[in-house]
């Protein structure tokens, strides 16, 4: 007798739905109603048990709910979501929820722990009350620190904060300041996020003259704030383990070394993109077009992409420089059954010879200097 092989999987679950949305976001997300919500979790419940019912055999080993934000979900769909996570993930070893420090979410905190969730990614962005507000985020510091007290009061032991460099009116000073606050929350982990000008934000939209006066920091500002990042998080006992994550050991993301290391995923949602036997899947990002398909149970997926070898090779050199400890060079060439050198020799050599990156016989890695302009080099190399 033979037994099913299983694989494993990771789930990535996309809610839309925010009280505001915030000046720099370019995610698939909009306001919506206590119904609309309810509405949607019901679709979404459906869609994911539909989806394991269709492809049995996986293993799902994290389980990451973002957004948008999540935990404007009332106290039902909350339970509902997870009891549907417990029922097609009942292994799974880290299942991470995002929230925003927002008073009105507190009280949904226990829902989240006493159903599951065992890691949280807060949204703090910032410790400073001016950079907040000209953000748009609606929460001030006082609120963020009174947030992941309770978390800790409440048992929550693996939380990750999100802070952002590079919003108007920041400067090295302030962004320090916010370092050092975060610091004394001994959170397990912090992720870094360089503030961009995405073509979809809020933030792109603005009038000339109002954009001139926002007081943007430029590429060297922002970059000596990543560098003071780097050295402050180091210094207090923090792992540089990917470009923009820092953790302390032992709490490295799972559910993102998944992306890091070319493993499978499925997401669901608008907007949401999965990684299954070899292709790309992209759902609908249009959320209100999410949701009259949805309605109808019909396939939310509209855009697939096989990838060829040589393609699924760039993508993970790519993926995995991301990783401080850079890339197996014979993991790689033996899994897509390529030459890195035939594949992508003329970039790599290149920027080693700018000294931007590391190669030897088995590993190549960015240098030290290179990860605040490691954007130029992946697009090089997928191009």
């Amino acid at each position: 007798m033979t037994t099913q092989q299983t694989r494993s999987i990771s789930i990535y679950i996309h809610v839309p739905f925010c009280r505001a949305r915030c000046i720099y976001c370019t995610f698939p997300t909009r306001p919506a109603g206590p119904a609309t919500q309810t509405r949607y979790i019901e679709g979404l419940t459906r869609e994911i048990l539909g989806w394991f019912e269709s492809n049995p055999g996986y293993t799902v080993r994290t389980v990451y709910v973002g957004g948008g934000t999540p935990s404007t979900l009332n106290h039902g769909d909350i339970e509902h979501l997870l009891d549907t996570i417990r029922e097609v993930a009942p292994d799974a070893g880290e299942i991470t929820f995002e929230v925003n420090p927002h008073a009105d979410d507190l009280p949904k905190l226990p829902t989240l722990i006493n159903n599951g969730v065992n890691r949280l990614s807060i949204g703090v962005q910032s410790f400073n009350d001016e950079e907040l507000s000209v953000a748009g985020r609606l929460h001030d510091s006082d609120d963020a620190r009174n947030f992941i007290n309770e978390c800790r009061k409440l048992g929550y032991r693996n939380i990750s904060v999100d802070l952002i460099h590079g919003l108007p009116g920041q400067t090295l000073k302030s962004f320090g300041q916010t370092l050092d606050e975060a610091i004394k929350f001994s959170p397990e982990h912090i992720s870094l996020y360089g503030l961009s000008v995405e073509s979809e934000s809020r933030l792109a939209r603005l009038p000339e003259r109002q954009f001139r006066t926002l007081d943007l920091p430029d590429g060297d500002g922002q970059a000596s704030m990543y560098e003071l990042a780097r050295s402050k998080l180091i210094e207090a006992g923090y792992n540089l383990y990917e470009i923009s994550n820092l953790a302390k050991p032992g709490f490295e993301c799972d559910h993102n070394l998944v992306y890091w290391v070319g493993g499978e995923y499925v997401g669901f949602g608008p907007g949401a993109t999965s990684y299954v036997n070899g292709a790309r899947y992209r759902r609908i990002s249009n959320v209100d077009q999410y949701l009259a398909v949805q309605d109808q149970s019909k396939n939310t997926i509209e855009f697939i992409e096989s990838l060829s070898s040589r393609r699924a090779a760039a993508e993970a050199i790519v993926m995995g420089l991301r990783l401080a400890g850079g890339i197996d060079r014979k993991g790689i060439e033996t899994r897509y059954g390529v030459k890195l050198t035939d594949l992508v020799g003329e970039a790599l050599y290149k920027y080693e010879s700018l000294g931007l990156l590391e190669i030897s016989e088995d590993n190549i890695r960015l240098a030290d200097k290179a990860y605040f302009v490691s954007n130029t080099i992946f697009r090089d190399i997928i191009q």
